[in-house]
């Protein structure tokens, strides 16, 4: 009779040091001698949870009980196949579908007979409500282990705990300069690796700039060394842990996963669970609280990475390649005879083109062919280079909402003078600091209410608007996508031609100001105007 093993561990501590895998796997073929049966496998699953449905060996177990491999499945304890009830009595169903027969070593159990199901379903459920209480208490101690400014899981990327003489960390030893040293730190929070957080700095660095992909940025740092004050020069690595293979190389998958921590601006992030009773996405926690680790970027390093992974997302650039792959008119540029939303190409002549998708995958009927990028961008260039604005664009604006700008200003100028009088009194003395703070609320908040006309992002549009014309043959084509965005909602391409463009909703007040000078023509995209 073949008969095969199943054993898993669920925390990487376990996978680590290998006992409770060893345990299983020992008293799975004591129990088998036994028997007469004989072991032609053990499935194992290393720091993986009972909870999941989908494990890398459990999937293979299961596979080869549908092909006929074995007759009988041994586990050490009924927790270690599932902790689930719903997902462990199917399997078992399952298995009684294949002939295949299920025996728990610590149960003593044979669930296949009507005893033995009945006895599988209690335990079952008492399995069910035990990890559904470590959940719970599992979730209290990371959301207070967030709150009170420390990381939960182990150490990223760039930190360690300081704690030099007895390092444990897989970059201490041979790599770190202060390795066996006095420990740098005491408490439970981190501190900055000297090696690690630089590989974290430049990564940031490089992707901010838009033009280095995931991968790229690890061929970088993986022919980079870094340079030891009083040392020789060592190379970047990750952060691997021994069971895992140990540090090595970096992936484009490593990179991704710094790049998207916020964990690296200071704060700690607490993801909680969603509606579904998942784990909430690394992009998404549900609260971040200050950290007691110091910040390796800043905010508006960690904003703008996230700012170019959504401007690129959608369009993955080629190895040596990366300019030429960065299309500013993709998102907004539409085929006017389809309707389809046309993607940017590069073509075997390394030129880039935008082309309709129904037509180049033949999903429709649409006879447009690929237009050179460089024509239409040129073209969209003209055409919001000849917006030109009056001087009095503003009074106009505000007139059109009721507003007479000249009464606007006189009240602007009356709360600015009874600030500055107040100001005079301060200084004098014959005004005391709190009766002065007082009047500075007052006048603060007097002036919002005046300068929210609603022009205040028309006018932000505006100056962007202006950037994008006056710079436009120096803007690389990342920042041409992302201020084309603030400006155009949709533009649509006939033959070789623009034919007419879709204003955000923001510049359009600024079209109903300008004389326009140019052949493709404006519309507001609800009225048709």
């Amino acid at each position: 009779m073949n008969v095969v093993g199943y054993r898993r561990v669920s925390t990487d501590d376990q996978a680590d040091y290998g006992f409770s895998l060893d345990a299983q796997e020992a008293l799975i073929h004591d129990y088998a001698a036994r028997r007469g049966w004989h072991v032609v496998r053990i499935y194992t699953d290393a720091g993986v949870s009972g909870t999941l449905d989908r494990r890398p060996a459990l999937d293979r177990l299961l596979a080869d009980a549908a092909e006929g491999h074995f007759e009988v499945v041994i586990v050490h304890a009924i927790d270690r196949l599932y902790r689930n009830l719903e997902a462990l009595l199917r399997t078992l169903n399952l298995f009684q579908q294949q002939r295949v027969s299920f025996v728990s070593i610590t149960e003593e159990m044979d669930f296949t007979t009507p005893w033995g199901k009945l006895t599988l379903a209690v335990l079952g459920t008492l399995a069910e409500i035990y990890i559904d209480k470590l959940r719970a208490e599992t979730r209290k101690g990371k959301l207070q282990r967030a709150k009170s400014g420390l990381w939960n899981g182990s150490i990223p990327l760039g930190y360690c705990n300081g704690r030099c003489a007895g390092c444990t960390d897989p970059n201490g030893p041979d790599y770190c300069p202060y390795f066996g040293g006095p420990n740098r730190h005491q408490g439970q929070a981190l501190i900055a690796h000297p090696i690690e957080s630089e590989a974290v700095r430049l990564a940031f660095q490089w992707y901010g700039t838009g033009d280095f992909s995931d991968g790229q940025i690890a061929e970088k740092l993986n022919t980079a060394r870094f340079t030891q004050p009083d040392g020789p020069s060592l190379p970047f690595r990750t952060k691997r842990y021994p069971s895992r293979g140990g540090p090595g190389p970096f992936s484009k998958d490593s990179i991704r996963d710094i790049l998207t921590r916020v964990f690296y601006t200071g704060v700690v992030p607490y993801y909680g669970i969603n509606d579904k009773g998942q784990k909430r996405k690394r992009l998404n926690p549900d609260a971040l609280y200050p950290g007691q680790h110091p910040a390796l970027i800043d905010q508006a390093a960690f904003d703008r990475v996230r700012e170019v992974r959504r401007l690129l997302g959608r369009h993955p650039r080629k190895r040596h390649q990366t300019s030429a792959r960065i299309y500013p008119l993709t998102g907004i540029l539409y085929c006017a005879q389809c309707g389809t939303r046309m993607r940017g190409q590069t073509g075997s002549n390394n030129q880039r083109y935008y082309i309709c998708p129904t037509r180049a995958q033949r999903t429709g009927i649409c006879s447009q062919n690929g237009i050179r990028a460089e024509r239409l961008e040129e073209q969209l260039y003209q055409l919001l280079r000849a917006i030109k604005l009056p001087p009095d664009w503003q009074a106009n604006l505000l007139r059109e909402q009721g507003i007479d700008p000249d009464d606007l200003a006189r009240q602007q100028a009356q709360v600015e003078a009874r600030l500055a009088r107040a100001k005079d009194l301060y200084l004098t003395g014959d005004l005391d600091r709190a009766a002065f703070e007082d009047e500075k609320r007052e006048a603060k908040f007097k002036l919002a209410n005046l300068q929210n006309t609603g022009l205040g992002d028309i006018i932000t549009s505006n100056k962007k608007l202006r950037q994008l014309v006056t710079e436009w043959h120096s803007l690389t084509n990342l920042k041409k996508k992302k201020l084309l965005q603030l400006a155009v909602a949709a533009v649509y391409a006939q033959g070789q031609e623009l034919c007419r463009a879709q204003p955000t909703r923001l510049v359009f007040p600024l079209l109903k100001q300008a004389s326009l000078c140019g052949e493709i023509c404006f519309y507001s995209g609800s009225d048709g105007t």
